[in-house]
């Protein structure tokens, strides 16, 4: 059942070695942060945008798509969807993208590599301005046929190979890249002997191999994995074998991290949970009925309690019901601030072609997005594989009083977490 990488593996998780290995990770990636987003989400939200019907708006509308997965048996993230209406209504009630209308198109990609790519030849057809947010797994499939007619990916998932490499992708999260991050806090925290926690999947090893990264920045020894079998729904036994750690690094979907969280405290189990990116959500929290204390996750926006999100829940709602999570999850974040964030930077500008849009993302620094820290689209990361990496600060967010809260307004650069210990 379980595995642990040889110091001569670990020796390779240092920041310049990363290069033969950065394509695997964030491929591997893929897989681990899709599984944070398993089960339902096709629940209507509570209000349904409107917009002003006594808008006007002058010359030609600007089109850009969201894709998301739903109607799948694996991944339903269909309030994406509702999320990219909500902007598009908030920005067009507000006199749209320079006086002209913003037009969303909508796009299943259903979780199939072969349907996301007839999205991306969908929004070539259209001739859209831009593809805008959304989830996929499947972001090497889309971005070299967006690359290749001009059309900027803004605020992508940031989970793929492409999108982490591709010119023409503008991450605003750090994506994938904040598993070291995590790594990195299990040592911060003196974890000793920490176990990483996934799905038996051929991938795992990958996964693991960069919140190892992220825990030989601190010179901290490298996690011991504990595979679960994908099918298991008795968490007794591996809940007993999780308890002999310090720590845990969870990859689990929600589900199935609630179901371990409730058999560790019923063993009476100390151990602490450190949760991927997009797996600690306020269904699993409020599902946890306290299994989940003092449970760490991060994110490169402020948490679903936060008033900037305000506006959004305004707009959207407040997605309640989301079996995925509703606002904490950072998919949904990441896909209202890569809206506004659109908007902000196309005020004033002339050309809104996706050649013009590309051209102002690529010379944009010092962006005040409101959600994150200030971004330099201008400044790529000096580590080949992860170069689109434009958004290197992340939040620490943990379970408060049953609650997720903020640990502190600070953010914090991962960019340490993949750097050799000195």
């Amino acid at each position: 059942m379980t595995e642990q990488s040889s110091p001569q593996q670990r020796a390779m998780m240092t920041f310049p070695p990363l290069r033969p290995r950065a394509r695997g990770l964030a491929v591997a990636g893929v897989l681990l942060l899709g599984l944070t987003a398993c089960g339902g989400g096709d629940d209507e939200p509570e209000t349904t945008p409107t917009q002003d019907p006594d808008l006007t708006f002058t010359g030609e509308p600007v089109k850009v798509m969201t894709v998301t997965p739903y109607d799948t048996d694996t991944l339903n993230m269909r309030a994406a969807l509702d999320v990219a209406d909500g902007a598009r209504v908030a920005i067009n009630n507000a006199g749209g993208i320079n006086g002209h209308e913003l037009v969303v198109i909508a796009c299943n990609e259903g979780a199939d590599p072969n349907k996301a790519a007839d999205c991306a030849r969908q929004a070539v057809e259209e001739d859209v301005s831009a593809m805008v947010g959304g989830f996929t797994a499947n972001g090497d499939t889309i971005m070299p046929i967006l690359e290749e007619a001009g059309i900027p990916w803004i605020a992508p998932t940031g989970i793929s190979a492409a999108e982490l490499t591709s010119e023409l992708s503008y991450p605003i999260s750090s994506g994938v890249v904040g598993l070291a991050s995590l790594g990195a806090r299990t040592a911060e925290d003196g974890c000793d002997d920490v176990a990483f926690v996934t799905y038996d999947l051929p991938t795992t090893d990958q996964v693991a191999g960069l919140v190892d990264v992220g825990r030989a920045s601190q010179g901290s020894e490298p996690t011991t994995q504990i595979k679960v079998p994908p099918t298991t729904t008795d968490y007794s036994s591996i809940a007993q074998e999780i308890a002999d750690y310090d720590c845990a690094v969870m990859a689990l979907p929600s589900n199935a991290l609630v179901g371990m969280s409730a058999a560790g405290a019923s063993l009476g189990s100390g151990t602490t949970y450190y949760v991927v990116p997009g797996g600690l959500t306020d269904s699993a929290t409020d599902q946890a009925a306290g299994t989940l204390e003092g449970a760490v996750t991060l994110s490169s926006f402020p948490a679903a309690t936060d008033g900037v999100w305000d506006d959004a829940k305004a707009a959207v709602g407040d997605l309640e019901g989301e079996e995925n999570g509703g606002w904490s999850l950072m998919w949904y974040q990441n896909t209202w601030a890569g809206y506004q964030t659109f908007a902000s930077l196309l005020e004033g500008k002339d050309d809104l072609s996706a050649r013009g849009v590309a051209k102002v993302f690529g010379t944009a620094a010092g962006v005040e997005t409101d959600f994150t820290a200030p971004i330099d689209f201008t400044q790529e990361f000096p580590a080949p594989g992860l170069n689109r990496m434009f958004n290197r600060q992340i939040l620490f967010i943990s379970v408060e009083d049953g609650a997720l809260e903020p640990e502190s307004g600070d953010f914090v650069d991962l960019a340490a977490a993949l750097a050799p210990a000195p």
